[in-house]
């Protein structure tokens, strides 16, 4: 896994930092690692923060699904 830091993360998945830095303050990036190292897996989620934000679901919100999708990631990736 390519390993990154919060502006090169910004710069490949095409975000503000200023957004992502948010995303780590609600919980929803830097979970299973530190929140200012990230890795390719981080793409995937911010992906789906953004789509579910564009759905109109708010961060807040979105602390509450996330380990659940996560998980259920997480479960998948087993079998």
């Amino acid at each position: 896994m390519m390993k990154m830091n919060l502006t090169e993360l910004a710069k490949v998945a095409n975000v503000d930092a200023s957004r992502i830095d948010e995303y780590v303050k609600h919980g929803l990036l830097g979970t299973d690692h530190s929140a200012t190292e990230f890795d390719d897996s981080d793409i995937y989620w911010i992906d789906m923060i953004q789509c579910f934000q564009d759905n109109g679901t708010s961060l807040d919100d979105l602390s509450g699904l996330m380990p659940r999708c996560r998980k259920g990631q997480s479960r998948l990736m087993q079998v």
